[in-house]
């Protein structure tokens, strides 16, 4: 394919981009998709029917797996897009729409802990905080989430990215 361009964008920049995208569809499917169980329809996940050897550390570890992934993920796509902006053949287009990029995932990654933050002040033992493009995923564990702490959750979030709420996804994971 020589001479390839997609309106200034090289082979190696469209390659880049490409597995930018293909890490944000995994991370989707990862967050969608925890395992190969079927989930309730509620919403909810009960972690003490997967019979692990230690309840309280398999929930802990949840959480902590579920951060590492998303970080990891994350810089990952970071390390890309830093990659496009100091590519000296890179035209000036990708190098300012990879710097955006890298600004709206700094972004969303102070949003993230702040909202995890927040979330913890409510009197809420854990949670993890996803957001995409579209989309805010709020994993919460607790021991049952009421209606009210629903609400509380979705009043944080909208508050602080200003989203509708039909955005929003709270899952539980309790205790």
């Amino acid at each position: 394919m020589k001479g390839f361009s997609f309106k200034g964008f090289g082979r190696r920049q469209v390659t880049l981009v490409s597995l930018v995208i293909l890490i944000a569809v995994a991370s989707y499917i990862n967050i969608t998709y925890e395992d190969d169980e079927s989930m309730p329809v509620s919403g909810v996940i009960d972690i003490q029917q997967q019979e692990p050897p230690q309840p309280s550390q398999a929930e802990d570890d949840y959480f902590t797996l579920s951060r590492h992934e998303r970080d990891k993920s994350r810089s990952a796509a970071m390390d890309v897009f830093r990659e496009v902006t100091q590519d000296s053949q890179g035209t000036a287009e990708s190098k300012e729409n990879a710097q955006n990029e890298l600004t709206a995932s700094a972004k969303a990654i102070e949003t993230e802990t702040l909202l995890e933050g927040l979330i913890k002040a409510k009197g809420f033992e854990d949670a993890i905080v996803y957001i995409s493009d579209d989309n805010i995923n709020v994993v919460v564990k607790t021991i049952g989430l009421t209606p009210s702490q629903v609400a509380q959750i979705k009043d944080l979030v909208i508050e602080n990215i200003k989203v509708t709420v039909d955005k929003i996804k709270i899952v539980e994971i309790k205790q």
